[in-house]
């Protein structure tokens, strides 16, 4: 095998690792999130408009 051959089975294996890294790190950061939201009693309607892509803030509207 040349040198070549083995640096790019490397970056394959290496890239295979970053990936199951990023699921593992995804999957902790929703477990924190749940555990937040219980604590403090965020539902899922609370936080929508803040989740969405894209998202625009609406102007809030003054009271007179």
């Amino acid at each position: 095998m040349s040198k070549l051959e083995q640096l790019l089975e490397q970056q394959a294996q290496l890239a295979s690792q970053i990936e199951e890294a990023k699921k593992q790190q995804k999957t902790e950061d929703l477990k924190t999130v749940r555990q937040l939201c219980k604590a403090h009693g965020f539902t899922v309607r609370m936080l929508k408009g803040y989740l969405a892509e894209g998202r625009t803030r609406k102007a809030k509207i003054e009271q007179e």
